[in-house]
């Protein structure tokens, strides 16, 4: 089970570095929030595979501590550009403004979507991937 689920964290590595890098295309320089929770998390998530692909434990337990502090971190900063959206709304239109934090709501939102599946994988198999690793 544990070659999965680090299949699993590369995939989610390679989600978070594409995401980083389609933020700064998308809202240029405002980004770069985005772009160093992607690539941060990105390389972790590539690393934590890396090493549980080889049954380290300690790969497990740092794909599950990322994936559960980018859950937090990304469920934070979507809500915070959800009312950055309403308060958008109410004023007179801006359009590339509004357009911009836009896509970085959605863009936050599918990552805390992602973050948030493989938090939920990597518990629901902890003990097992715990058993068959050292």
């Amino acid at each position: 089970m544990y070659k999965n689920l680090s299949y699993l964290y590369a995939f989610f590595g390679f989600f978070m570095l594409a995401c980083g890098v389609v933020a700064v295309d998308l809202a240029g320089e405002q980004a770069n929030t985005a772009l160093f929770t992607g690539a941060a998390g990105g390389l972790l998530g590539l690393t934590a595979g890396h090493f549980l692909n080889r049954g380290k434990r300690w790969g497990f337990m740092l794909g599950t501590l990322e994936a559960g502090l980018l859950t937090l971190l990304l469920g934070w900063r979507a809500a915070t550009y959800f009312l950055r959206l309403l308060g958008m709304m109410q004023q007179p239109q801006n359009t590339a403004s509004t357009e911009t934090a836009g896509m970085a709501f959605l863009l936050t939102t599918a990552m805390l979507v992602i973050a948030l599946l493989t938090f939920t994988v990597s518990v629901m198999f902890g003990k097992q991937v715990l058993r068959e690793t050292k």
